[in-house]
């Protein structure tokens, strides 16, 4: 496990605010990213406030994320450190069922795991989001950003 900083909230009716989280160490199939944007999308406010049903807390939201690869896991293939990547809204999945295999994860028999508010393959711990310095990632669920930097703020 890894301390680091978010900004979440810790109930429905409480503002987002600095706390601190823990991340799973890197398994041999997960990429580990220090976030260096992360997008604000109404989605991240509904689940912070629990308007969707279903929040725990502390929520940690953002699904809009780029940063840099600091660590890879041994079987991870397709990236590397001081790589720019991407994550959107799922970081797993069981990979094992037909959708999966098919490349459809999103359709995952045994649901598929969320950027944040949704729980952990294996463990069934909650996932924190974006709004973090840093976070763990299945290789599957990253993408490579090839373009220059100069316009990632925007």
């Amino acid at each position: 496990m890894t301390t680091t900083i978010a900004y979440g909230a810790q109930s429905a009716t409480s503002p987002l605010a600095p706390l601190t989280i823990e991340r799973r160490a890197p398994g041999e199939l997960d990429v580990s990213i220090d976030i260096l944007y992360c997008g604000v999308c109404h989605s991240d406010l509904h689940t912070a406030r629990g308007e969707w049903g279903g929040t725990q807390f502390p929520s940690v939201p953002g699904h809009e994320i780029v940063g840099r690869v600091t660590a890879t896991g041994a079987l991870v293939s397709r990236f590397q450190v001081g790589d720019l990547v991407g994550v959107g809204c799922m970081v797993d999945s069981c990979q094992h069922c037909q959708p999966c295999a098919d490349g459809l994860e999103q359709y995952c028999d045994n649901g598929f795991t969320g950027t944040y508010n949704g729980p952990e393959q294996g463990t069934g711990a909650n996932t924190f989001g974006g709004y973090s310095a840093q976070i763990v990632v299945r290789e599957n669920f990253v993408l490579k950003i090839t373009h220059g930097t100069e316009s990632l703020a925007a």
